[in-house]
């Protein structure tokens, strides 16, 4: 009898260290500034958010939220206009999107990490909410108005030249154009070429097929905005990044107060996806204070 209720007792203790020891996971949809914005929060600590880049999803993060959820609650979701989100692409409401997602899931500041389109909207962010915000982490981020600088080699989106290819011929001869692209570059032989094709397969081509003017109030950042930001900044790319988004990076590093460069070997403006090892110890770091 004793031997049956210390089974017991064990057992319920090794539940309980082991539930305890898993992070807790939640996902849904949340109903923000008239659209639906569909989220998925892991892990326990400080917030980090994680916002996407143009084409992309929340998906894009698979391999980051399984190594900082250890010390973060890593928050992301799809922007509107993305993935299961609702609504028209329209950078001008992704800042008061994610206050209002912030809002919906009790976070009063946290860490916020962006890519490419998403790094605008990280820095768009920090001007409208500087008080939500504790540090920056920009990868790959597009230029600020006023950069100084024309993105004019063979590596800038041609998204005139795409909007005409996806009317006319379809989205998937779009998708052919975009994977191949310099942005796109995946090293052959990386088992994440397939996950990114999965990626840009789910996008919609609402920018193509179903533009909308802007109608949010966030404006757009400057470089005189940039020179504003007061909290920890951590630039970062792939040592193979396009040429043009490398002295965009430089000079974010060089403009922004308390910023810092880190250049990630393996791979270019998808580094998190090609090097997730060495990108996330390099993130974490920097989040840590190290």
């Amino acid at each position: 009898m004793k031997s049956s209720i210390t089974a017991v007792l064990f057992l319920a203790a090794l539940f309980t260290t082991t539930a305890r020891a898993q992070a807790p996971r939640d996902s849904g949809y949340a109903k923000l500034n008239g659209e639906t914005i569909y989220y998925e929060s892991e892990g326990r600590g400080t917030p980090l958010v994680l916002i996407h880049g143009w084409s992309l999803n929340l998906g894009m993060w698979d391999r980051q939220v399984s190594e900082l959820k250890r010390g973060f609650r890593v928050i992301r979701y799809d922007r509107r206009g993305f993935g299961k989100s609702s609504g028209n692409e329209d950078v001008t409401w992704d800042a008061a999107d994610l206050d209002a997602l912030l809002n919906h899931l009790g976070v009063q500041k946290a860490h916020v990490l962006g890519n490419s389109q998403g790094g605008r909207v990280a820095l768009q962010f920090a001007k409208t909410y500087p008080n939500r915000v504790l540090s920056l982490t920009l990868q790959g981020t597009a230029a600020p108005d006023g950069f100084g600088l024309q993105w004019t080699g063979a590596d800038r989106p041609r998204f005139e030249e795409w909007t005409k290819l996806a009317r006319e011929q379809g989205m998937d001869a779009f998708r052919h154009a975009w994977r191949a692209h310099p942005l796109m570059a995946v090293p052959a032989g990386n088992a994440m070429r397939t996950r990114l094709n999965e990626l840009i397969s789910d996008y919609r081509g609402g920018r193509f097929l179903n533009p909308a003017p802007p109608s949010g109030s966030i404006a757009p950042v400057t470089m005189d905005d940039v020179r504003e930001i007061r909290v920890p900044v951590l630039v970062i790319i792939g040592e193979s990044e396009v040429p043009f988004l490398q002295i965009v990076a430089r000079g974010l590093a060089y403009y922004i107060p308390n910023a810092r460069l880190s250049i990630i070997p393996g791979g270019g403006h998808l580094i998190n996806l090609i090097a997730p090892v060495r990108y996330n110890e390099a993130v974490r770091q920097f989040l840590e204070g190290k």
